[in-house]
């Protein structure tokens, strides 16, 4: 399984029970993928830098999980075509536990070459 990280930019005009609704479907997706959450950070409620959707707020979400490529399918799926999600984005965490990248990254550039 591979690690993966997921930002949400919910609709600020979401009630709390409809925002935890919503975060649920992804919870939901990850594990009946057999998958593995292995956190949830909230960001809370932000000013957006443009409008999206005419809003110029949103909430961020940040999740972590463990999964395959057809949960963040399925993921990239369910919110591109929910109107509560105004921006995601879905990356894969080539981290070590120390934090640093992967020892099979390129090496650093160089001037000169």
């Amino acid at each position: 399984m591979r690690k993966y990280e997921t930002v949400l930019i919910w609709s600020a005009s979401l009630s709390e029970a409809e925002l935890k609704k919503e975060t649920s479907k992804v919870q939901k997706i990850v594990t009946k993928g057999k998958g593995e959450l292995t956190g949830f950070d909230d960001w809370g409620r932000r000013q957006l830098a443009y409008l999206i959707d005419k809003e110029s707020e949103g909430i961020y979400h940040f999740v972590h999980w463990n999964g395959s490529s057809d949960i963040k399918l399925a993921i990239d799926k369910m919110l591109r075509i929910n109107d509560n999600c105004l921006r995601h984005l879905t990356l894969k965490d080539d981290r070590d536990e120390m934090g640093t990248a992967s020892s099979h990254d390129d090496p650093p550039f160089e001037a000169g070459e």
